[in-house]
This record gives C-alpha cells, structure tokens and sequence, in this order.
C-alpha cells in the first residue's frame, strides 16, 4: 500500500516529534479528529499514512517517515504536492527532504521525452558538456537580440534559450520575435541543429496558442517556470507538445529555502516527474547564497534512475562565468549545460569568439580526461 514514502526533517525533541508524526499523517490525509477516523475502518488502514520512522539526526532534529497509499494522487502531480507536503506545509520547521515513489507510481508519468541522450542526438555533439546562454536583456530591441543568435552560433554555442523575463506584451510581438531570433539561429547553424527554446510565460489562456507559434516557427520547445506556473500545468504542455523543455527556477525559493520542499525534490524528482529534459538552477559562485553540496545533490536527483523516466540535464546558472568552468566540470561531469548569460554577452572579446572559447576548454578537458 505504501507506494509512496516520503521522509522530513522537524525540529523538536524524540517525543514531540513522535506526536508530530502522527498528526501529520493525519493531516496531510484526512484532517479530522481520530474519532471520525474509527468510526471507517478502511480509512484507518488505507488512507490515513503510516508512522514508518521517527529517528534522531542531531539535537532538537528529528527524521519523520510516513508511507502513504499512492492511489491518493494518481496521476496528478497537484495532488501529489498535497498530499506529501500541503496543510504541513503550514507548520513550522518542517522540510520534505526525501521522496521515493513506487515504480507502479513513476509508470503513470511520461517523464521528460528527450532528457541528456534525446538532446545530444539532436545537436550531434558527445564528449562535452553543451553550451548554452539566455536570450536577455528585456527591452533590448528584437535587432540586438538576432545579432545576439547569431554571434552565439556562428561560435559553435548549441543552445539558446529566452530569459525568463523576456516576456512579450502580445501573441504579434512573441511571433514576430521568435520568428526573427529562430531565423537568425538557422541561416547561421550550417550542418549541426541548434536548440532554441522560447519563454513560455504570459497569461495562462495564451501559453498553448505560443507554443504552437513557437514550434510553427522552428523553435525547438520552451523554458517553463514551474513554481509560477502550476507543476501539473508544465506536465500537460510537455504532454501535449513535442519539443525540449527545462525547467526555470523562478519562485522555487519560497519551496527550498530552509521549511518546505528540499532543492534535490524540486529540481530533480518532480521536474523529471512534469516531463522536464533538465533544470535551470542557482549554482554556487554567483548570486545566490548556495553551496557546492547543494548542487551536487541536484545534479544527483536529475540523475538517479526513477523507472523508466529519462535523466534530465544538469543546468547550474545564477551568474556562472567562464573561470568557473572547471569547477562546474568536476562538480556536474559531461552531461551538463554550461549557461553562460551575462558573464558571456558581455564578454570583451565579443560572444563569438567568448563562446567558441569556452567550447575548446571543455574539448581539451574532456579529451584530456578520454586519454588518462
């Protein structure tokens, strides 16, 4: 019955947290008094969650494990967030911080359609982490933003994909800019694909119509913000259009930041679960206050065999630069997309040959690595 296990980190000592367990299971269940509970013996034994564990991790730090009937969320991932986190979600100091679904559970999902072998079939490069830069600034003219496609192919670049805040006002002006930058990534691509994924993000009525004037133009698929939005929402575009897709970060702080939903859940697990090919997430080094573990465990969740849902690609970002790359190398290995935005665009030496740069690095790397 327990085809979902998921396990939590709460503050409090062994007996609180014992009674903490209890109430959760019920809480995240059928929240109602055990009076009501006993008078449906079936609700007891199938619905309500398991207590699997209560174990000590540290001081005042406990380990919660419930188990739970996975027919309560099917096939929905919005269920699924609530049952594993939803009203808990409310109390204090408590983390999601493993999740383990049963493979008759994984099997509901299609997961993502490309993931890191799909992806490197289309751009026909092995070896070597892709490259991969942002479409930005917002308000630049739709002129610079061509030059911007242009340049970034000409040296050797294998992805591009819209920034998450260039958003276009109307259904004319995303046509008429995809169209343009989509172009642009053709007329300069010669023999080898290149990716070109669009920002899906606009009013929630529109988000179908621009992703068929994408794929119509010759987009390759989208960025899709998850935690903006709606998971499942990201699982039936996936579904219901052929392309690329990877995850945006954008809102996922108020998930992972201490309470919540642990980073490796969100970025990896429930991406691959939403048909995701790989995640955008914050690295360290950049902007954000991160660590090195916290992304190796990322990188390990997009990773992890899930059934038969294909590994996603690993996409650290938050202000890399190129003299962060051999760090990013021995972090995330091969099957990585090295997401340069700002650090490469304004690149002394101009992005063709700032890209066509950071390409030979990752050849030597790699072949040096091939040879020992």
């Amino acid at each position: 019955m327990n085809c979902i296990v998921a396990t939590y980190r709460v503050e409090g000592d062994r007996a609180h947290s014992a009674q903490l367990a209890r109430a959760m299971a019920v809480e995240l269940t059928v929240e109602v008094p055990q009076s009501l509970i006993d008078r449906y013996p079936r609700i007891a034994s199938e619905i309500v969650a398991e207590v699997m564990q209560v174990e000590e991790l540290e001081a005042g730090v406990q380990q919660v494990t419930l188990g739970l009937n996975g027919d309560l969320a099917r096939s929905n991932l919005n269920q699924l967030l609530n049952l594993v986190l939803g009203n808990c979600s409310m109390l204090p100091s408590i983390q999601l911080t493993r999740l383990v679904l049963a493979d008759e559970v994984l099997a509901r999902f299609q997961g993502p359609s490309y993931g890191i072998e799909g992806v490197r079939e289309l751009v026909g490069v092995t070896g070597r982490p892709l490259v991969a830069t942002a479409l930005k600034p917002r308000g630049a003219p739709v002129s610079d933003l061509v030059e911007i496609c242009r340049e970034f192919i000409r040296g050797g670049g294998d992805l591009i994909k819209d920034d998450h805040n260039l958003i276009d006002d109307d259904l004319d002006q995303f046509r008429d800019r995809v169209q343009r930058c989509t172009a642009a990534i053709r007329q300069q691509q010669g023999a080898r694909h290149r990716l070109y994924l669009v920002n899906l993000l606009g009013p929630s009525e529109q988000l179908d119509a621009r992703m068929e004037i994408a794929l119509e133009a010759g987009a390759d698929g989208a960025l899709l913000a998850p935690w903006v939005i709606g998971l499942d929402r990201v699982r039936e575009l996936t579904r219901s259009w052929p392309g690329i897709y990877l995850g945006h970060p954008s809102m996922s702080g108020v998930l992972t930041g201490g309470s919540g939903i642990a980073a490796p859940i969100v970025h990896g697990t429930l991406a691959r679960l939403a048909g995701l090919d790989g995640s955008v997430f914050v690295n360290s080094g950049g902007r954000f206050p991160v660590t090195r573990s916290e992304g190796r465990s990322i990188a390990a969740a997009l990773r992890q065999p899930l059934a038969t849902l294909k590994p996603g690609w690993v996409v650290p970002a938050g202000g890399m630069s190129p003299e962060r790359l051999p760090e990013m190398v021995d972090d995330f290995g091969c099957d990585t997309m090295m997401l340069m935005g700002g650090a490469l665009l304004t690149a002394k030496e101009g992005i063709e040959a700032c890209a066509r740069d950071i390409i030979q690095q990752l050849e030597d790397r790699f072949e040096t690595a091939e040879e020992m």
